[in-house]
């Protein structure tokens, strides 16, 4: 490869933090807000040019915050869900039991901004890149940025990643855990469809209760909208070009908002993408949305309601389920999460399908908790053994591919958020490794900010 040696040169310090957060996604738009409100002067860098992530993008549906019994999800999630709610952004849900939460995400990124700039101790950097850490030893004291105003310094106390695939992490020079790209679950780039007659689409599939098998189709569960899956009996006996014939059986879901008229799909865009490669996901993006592209007229004339809907917009950016990981004292596996264990060290319970998006592209396979069971998320998945400073939060823990359907869920990663950003902030005032904080000292704390426990 060829190289270019790059000169040295004094960068201009652009401030220094109790914690600083990279990425102000679905996790660390939350992970700013508990750090701060735990004591530490916070800054989240977020490279888009708001908050949120996915959950704030396009998402606009998120699995729920129960145990199917009773809310296991509670804290600055449950405040922020509740707050959306209030200026009419959420489907009223029974949060105690309904499977799905619908939500707007325009709304979503308005409250967020809202609670930033109600928060005392919190500030938020957009349309900024992380690029590289800067370490003493084994501990990352600092990064760079770069962004309009060129590279600049931050040191902080703390750090969390929250950038989805580890890279601050990978950064600080720390062994992560990568699968092969030909294993890992499939990428999506979200599209809203507006100007879908909803009633006379949830009226055809009642019509029709052979193309309501299994999870295929869940119209009519409270505050659930409308959800579908596939197309391949809508498009049975149908003549399709050459190159269309692979959405016959491809992944395509498609669920309502609580906006009239409006779709999402959120359909398998490319397989077998590494979402760590600038390129490949350059590629991916074009793949993706071409394939949206395939797909719509076969909406339009197959599916009734899409007559007359149109393509109102894509999402910033390619949503990667899986990518790098931190490798932690303990990597959570499907097992694990099935069978309900428990940690001393545990930041969070929580409970939700394991939902594993087969490789490739064309299905998406549920196991199911027992009503009322939940599982731990110990601290020791999220926290590096090679490296000190910093902890991870989101789809980026220590957890298999099978068990990451679950724990990827954004109603977990806003919790682990939270989590983080206590255990983060709890260490920078006590000059100590986040590892090191009793977990008894860090369940208290945890469970004073509303954070759900099993126990």
């Amino acid at each position: 490869m060829k190289t270019y040696l790059e000169a040295a040169q004094e960068l201009p310090v652009f401030g220094e933090y109790d914690v600083v957060v990279a990425g102000g996604g679905t996790a660390g738009m939350i992970a700013g807000i508990g750090a701060a409100r735990t004591g530490a002067r916070t800054l989240v860098v977020e490279r888009l040019g708001s908050l949120g992530g996915q959950f704030a993008g396009f998402m606009n549906t998120s699995w729920t915050c129960s145990n199917q019994v009773k809310r296991c999800v509670g804290g600055i999630p449950y405040e922020y869900f509740k707050m959306i709610e209030e200026i009419g952004g959420v489907e009223t849900p029974n949060y105690d039991k309904d499977a799905y939460i619908l939500y707007d995400s325009e709304r979503a990124k308005y409250i967020i901004t809202k609670m930033y700039e109600d928060e005392k101790n919190l500030d938020a950097l957009y349309l900024t890149m992380v690029t590289k850490a800067i370490m003493e030893g084994n501990k990352i004291k600092g990064i760079i940025i770069e962004n309009k105003s060129g590279r600049q310094a931050v040191y902080a106390k703390q750090f969390i990643d929250c950038t989805g695939d580890a890279d601050l992490l990978y950064y600080t020079g720390s062994h992560c855990d990568v699968m092969a790209k030909e294993a890992q679950h499939p990428a999506s780039l979200l599209a809203k469809l507006a100007n879908v007659d909803t009633e006379k689409l949830i009226q055809y599939y009642n019509q029709h209760p052979e193309l309501q098998k299994g999870e295929r189709y869940l119209g009519g569960l409270p505050h659930a909208g409308f959800y579908g899956f596939r197309l391949h009996e809508e498009l049975a006996g149908t003549e399709l070009e050459p190159e269309q014939e692979y959405l016959r059986d491809w992944f395509i879901l498609f669920y309502t908002t609580p906006n009239p008229g409006e779709i999402i799909l959120n359909m398998t865009g490319v397989t077998a993408l590494d979402g760590t490669d600038a390129s490949a996901l350059t590629k991916g993006e074009d793949i993706s949305r071409r394939r949206i592209f395939d797909v719509l007229p076969l909406f339009q004339k197959y599916v009734p309601g899409f007559e007359h809907a149109y393509l109102a917009a894509t999402a910033p950016a390619l949503g990667v389920r899986e990518s790098r990981k931190v490798i932690g004292e303990i990597k959570l596996t499907a097992d694990m999460l099935m069978n309900a264990m428990r940690f001393p060290d545990a930041v969070c319970s929580y409970q939700s399908p394991l939902g594993y998006h087969t490789p490739d592209g064309k299905n998406i396979e549920f196991r199911r908790m027992s009503p009322g069971t939940s599982y731990d998320i110990p601290l020791r998945c999220m926290v590096p053994l090679d490296v000190d400073g910093i902890i991870v939060a989101g789809r980026n823990i220590s957890v298999d591919s099978d068990a990451c359907g679950s724990t990827r869920s954004m109603t977990n990663c806003m919790t682990l958020g939270q989590c983080a950003g206590i255990a983060a902030s709890y260490a920078a005032s006590h000059d100590m490794e986040i590892r090191a904080i009793p977990n008894k000292v860090l369940r208290t704390i945890m469970k004073e900010q509303g954070i759900y426990f099993s126990d």
